[in-house]
């Protein structure tokens, strides 16, 4: 598919590592409007999917209704729950479905938007792109390892489109 007509026809899926773009918003001293956020990714091209994968902390009720409210605002979410890695810090790995639907939706659409700083997610990266889909990748320049900017076709710095993506502070 990739290719095909105007850029308002492009169909694009949308794939957010929830750790990596939290952490890098966090770097960057501000908060992610994801509705935002996502109109920005899209530039008036069609969606066919996002998805937003994250660890979850059982009863934990703030993230329970942030999660709802991006179920509600176009976005699938893709949850495990966090487990106590070694060094105590708290993780969910979802590097492994985040992989297999970059491939598998690399033959429905024309482009993926990646978002994340995750070097696991190189081959499959190179998977999707030889399926056809263009690749954006989106995060902080200085954490893209050179493997992942040389594998995507397209790569746009979260610090250039800051500005359009700021949660506002009069906002919850």
């Amino acid at each position: 598919m990739s290719g095909s007509g105007s850029i308002a026809r492009q169909g694009v899926v949308v794939l957010i590592d929830g750790a990596s773009l939290f952490s890098s918003a966090a770097v960057s001293s501000f908060e992610v409007d994801y509705a935002k956020l996502l109109n920005v990714l899209l530039k008036q091209r069609r969606l066919v999917q996002a998805v937003f994968y994250t660890g979850v902390s059982s009863g934990n009720q703030r993230q329970q209704a942030f999660l709802h409210w991006m179920q509600t605002h176009r976005y699938r979410v893709m949850s495990k729950e966090l487990t106590i890695a070694p060094d105590g810090s708290r993780r969910a790995e979802l590097s492994v479905e985040m992989a297999i639907d970059m491939v598998l939706f690399a033959s429905q659409c024309d482009v993926i938007v990646l978002v994340t700083h995750n070097e696991n997610l190189a081959y499959a990266m190179n998977a999707a792109g030889n399926h056809g889909a263009q690749i954006e990748l989106v995060g902080l320049r200085r954490w893209i390892t050179p493997e992942l900017m040389n594998l995507a076709d397209r790569f746009i710095d979260l610090e250039s489109i800051r500005s359009q993506i700021q949660r506002d502070s009069e906002q919850d």
